[in-house]
């Protein structure tokens, strides 16, 4: 039986804007976003949240939904608790539960100011502001208990515009930029397939820092965290993307795929192969499957074209399909 998913109803505006910032050397306090019609900023005294911290209030609000479909803003639970489902381990030292607490006091401590930018159908609002967390007890015995703002939890309830987050899939992404990228775009992908952004832009709603002195993002510092991130994106999650950069016009465009076949398996299994041999066979299947990916656009929909049109093919998924003629033409161009 297909494990049940444990999905987060957020509000689109908290996953446009960063609610937390990528890791960085020093503590940020404050992170400002300026837009030709206003200005999102978000500021905590205490160090603006970074990933672990937003994968600790995922869970809480993970909870509350699941449980209570957001009729309540208050939770009651423990530290072990919220470890176990983050790491899904069963012992766990007093550091990790003292992170979990530092966790809690920076959302607590945390204001996010939307000004002009909030967007919410016809409503329009000039100004709008938020906090997150608005108490959290911990008990002798261990007990915690954690009480979200009112609004905040009224927000994600009566909101139109959301979309939910996979909590075991986002939990999952280890590199910090795969984690902001995916909340960007599953709020972009939410009724379109295709999305197109400037890379300063990308940037700056993905928290990177700048170089020192510089006034504009150096396009090779993004791509060097981008690319491996979209990777990490399709690996580990239901998202199939591709990401193409224009460095003419400084655009970014992605590509919501559709979801990827299952992994091939042949009616009549070779049984005479052996390991190594049928090893080394995947291997040259992900080696074709790379290079397709990697063709322009004009090129991957010519090869589609081509063996969706060939009754050879029609046996086989599209996956399979394209394996078998990138490795045709492969050898004949060798």
């Amino acid at each position: 039986m297909e494990e049940k998913k444990r999905m987060i109803r957020d509000d689109i505006n908290f996953l446009e804007y960063p609610s937390w910032v990528i890791t960085k050397k020093r503590k940020v306090t404050r992170w400002t976003i300026k837009k030709d019609h206003g200005t999102y900023e978000i500021i905590s005294s205490l160090g603006l949240p970074n990933n672990f911290d937003k994968i600790v209030v995922y869970y809480i609000l993970y909870k509350l939904y699941h449980d209570h479909d957001f009729s309540v803003s208050m939770l009651t639970t423990n530290r072990h608790t919220i470890a176990k489902n983050i790491f899904e381990a069963s012992r766990f030292g007093q550091n990790t539960y003292n992170r979990i607490m530092i966790a809690l006091k920076k959302w607590a401590s945390v204001t996010i100011n939307f000004k002009g930018v909030f967007h919410e159908g016809n409503k329009v609002y000039s100004e709008r502001c938020f906090h997150v967390i608005e108490q959290v007890d911990l008990e002798t015995n261990g007990t915690l208990t954690v009480r979200f703002n009112a609004s905040y939890i009224k927000q994600l309830k009566e909101t139109k515009f959301y979309k939910y987050i996979n909590f075991d899939q986002y939990k999952k992404l280890h590199k910090t930029s795969s984690s902001r990228l995916y909340e960007v775009l599953c709020k972009s992908f939410k009724e379109r397939k295709e999305w197109a952004i400037n890379l300063q832009d990308l940037a700056e709603k993905l928290t990177f820092e700048m170089r020192q002195g510089a006034k504009s993002y150096y396009p090779s510092d993004v791509l060097r965290y981008l690319r491996p991130a979209v990777k990490e994106i399709n690996k580990k999650t239901d998202m199939h993307i591709k990401m193409e950069y224009n460095k003419n016009t400084g655009v970014c465009v992605f590509k919501c795929l559709p979801p990827r076949a299952k992994n091939f398996i042949p009616a009549v299994v070779d049984k005479t192969q052996s390991k190594k041999e049928r090893n080394a066979k995947e291997k040259e299947r992900r080696e074709c499957l790379d290079r397709f990916n990697r063709l322009p656009l004009e090129e991957q929909q010519f090869v589609r074209a081509s063996v969706n049109d060939n009754p050879l093919y029609t046996v086989h998924d599209e996956e399979t399909r394209i394996y078998i003629w990138m490795s045709q033409h492969h050898q004949q161009k060798q």
